[in-house]
């Protein structure tokens, strides 16, 4: 077992070769770069920044003309150093996109614009030969606020390379193995005659004998809890104060300077994809909304369905949206539509026919249920068997080192991500093809009078989703939309506004504009929102 956990995690960063194994950071640049570089129409590459160790965040961006004058979403993955299977699934979605492209692809890049950033957080992604799950960047952190820093790291006590669990037998333990498999530990029910049998705790020692263990290692900030929308103050790799972090700056730097992002989709341990967040009409109101407002929360649930239909994935586990992270922040602050989703996740197997006992419904077993199975039925070696160990901190009691190996439970062998990339693709053109689209319809002129000529035109969104958010009828980062009379010196505008601003327009509304304008000659009307395209009619008046 020893043995074959060392060769699961050297999977994650081995050879390239065939792309059989996650890639190392020097790997991701080459593809990213490469992919630029054969794709010279469609894509191109730019540093965001540096992170806090000094790598570049590689922005890939995808589009064909000016990215700048089209709607874009914006795609991040990696910001979790714990879910490198976002990263590969992000790049290899853009692999698939320009390679062989199809008709789809190109009609989407000339209207559309993908911004990709697949690794938002390379100091933890490349750990070279790392042997515990690190989801932090390189900066320096006190996290048990004691004035010292890395004083109590994790070690591997048992030796086998890796840093994974220890359970210890004690009076005040409250877990206890699961009838339906013993390597998954749950709590005890006293109301179902359980008594609680485990501690559980990283492998390691308490170094600074504060009665914790493995508080304070090597490991930084995770990146997805240093946004900055309900950030968590105080809270283990969460940052010293919201935002600190490069990494952070660079993400926001683009959703802030980049007007025509309408909506980012974070792949990550968190997923409101495929169940939408509800409508809660109290956090709605609050004075700091912190729930989807109405309209936003269709929206979620229209494309949550568009999301289960093209990736046909069920049994998704619950994974709440974490505080201080991009799809809250983008939704709460900038006023973009915040999607997140882990990307894959194990399926149930299918039943072996031999079998004469029905298999239990996928509903009726936990995520941990279901992972375990997954893992046995594919043969992945997910878990390292308990192994019985002297433990100075725990002088006479059982104490055994094991559990799951790291990265194992959100990131499988990496060529199971071919398949979860085809599928998000299919999902990414779906969205891409509902987004708005502004449309000038039933436009005319009539001549009134000598030298004087009605005006009138309907904008209408013709596409299936909102110009943008509700909430970002808030926010000061969203154009609203904008219809514009360009009249030139010798026309005098009589009545009407030269300029009218509109907040959201749903899927389907229209506006009317009436204009009374004295003199001749060309003249039109624009309509223009950064998040829902650009249209420009022309008329004559006599």
């Amino acid at each position: 077992m020893r043995l074959i956990a060392l060769l699961i995690l050297c999977g994650f960063w081995g050879s390239l070769s065939a792309q059989k194994t996650y890639s190392t950071f020097p790997q991701l640049t080459a593809r990213i770069k490469d992919l630029a570089s054969k794709n010279a129409s469609m894509a191109s590459v730019s540093s965001a920044g540096k992170s806090a160790g000094g790598k570049d965040l590689w922005l890939l961006t995808l589009s064909q003309g000016n990215p700048s004058s089209k709607p874009a979403l914006l795609l991040v993955a990696g910001l979790d150093g714990s879910h490198p299977a976002g990263t590969e699934t992000l790049l290899l979605m853009a692999e698939k996109m320009l390679t062989n492209s199809s008709d789809q692809v190109k009609d989407l890049l000339s209207k559309k614009t993908l911004y990709i950033m697949a690794c938002a957080n390379p100091d933890a992604w490349d750990q070279g030969k790392s042997k515990f799950e690190r989801s932090g960047n390189a900066t320096s952190s006190d996290e048990d606020r004691d004035g010292r820093i890395n004083e109590d790291p994790s070690e591997d006590l048992n030796a086998d390379g890796l840093i994974t669990q220890m359970r210890v037998e004690d009076p005040t333990g409250t877990l206890i193995p699961g009838k339906s498999d013993p390597r998954i530990l749950l709590k005890a029910d006293p109301t179902k005659g359980e008594v609680g049998k485990y501690l559980l705790l990283s492998e390691g020692t308490d170094n600074d004998k504060d009665n914790n263990w493995n508080e304070d290692g090597e490991g930084g900030v995770n990146i997805n809890k240093n946004f900055t929308f309900n950030y968590p103050y105080f809270e283990k790799e969460s940052g010293v104060y919201a935002a600190s972090e490069a990494e952070t700056k660079a993400v926001l730097e683009v959703l802030y300077r980049n007007l025509n992002i309408f909506g980012v989709i974070v792949f990550g341990p968190e997923n409101n994809l495929s169940t939408a967040t509800k409508y809660d009409a109290a956090k709605a109101r609050n004075r700091i909304v912190t729930g989807p407002l109405e309209k936003d929360a269709a929206v979620g649930e229209y494309v949550s369905k568009m999301y289960n239909t093209a990736t046909g994935l069920k049994n998704a586990p619950a994974m709440p949206l974490g505080k201080g992270s991009l799809v809250q922040t983008a939704y709460y602050h900038a006023g973009r539509f915040g999607f997140g989703t882990p990307g894959w996740w194990p399926q149930m197997p299918p039943q072996d026919s031999s079998q004469k006992q029905k298999a239990p419904a996928a509903g009726a077993l936990s995520p941990d249920e279901i992972f375990f199975k997954w893992a046995d039925a594919e043969k992945v070696a997910v878990f390292a068997d308990w192994k019985e160990i002297k433990h100075p901190d725990f002088p006479g009691k059982k104490v055994e080192v094991g559990g799951l190996l790291p990265y194992a439970r959100w990131n499988p062998p990496v060529s199971y991500l071919d398949d979860v990339a085809q599928k998000h693709n299919k999902f990414v053109l779906d969205l891409a093809a509902a987004m708005p689209s502004l449309d000038i319809v039933n436009s005319k002129v009539e001549p009134l009078s000598a030298g004087v000529n009605r005006i009138t035109v309907q904008v209408i969104n013709k596409g299936f989703l909102p110009t943008f958010a509700d909430l970002g009828n808030r926010v000061k980062y969203v154009s609203k939309v904008r219809t514009t009379l360009n009249n030139s010196a010798t026309q005098t505008i009589l009545s009407g506004k030269k300029m009218n601003l509109q907040a959201s327009m749903g899927a389907g509304e229209f506006v009317e504009y009436t204009w009374l304008v004295n003199g001749t000659g060309k003249i039109s009307v624009t309509v223009t929102c950064p998040t829902a395209g650009s249209k420009t009619v022309e008329f004559t008046l006599n």
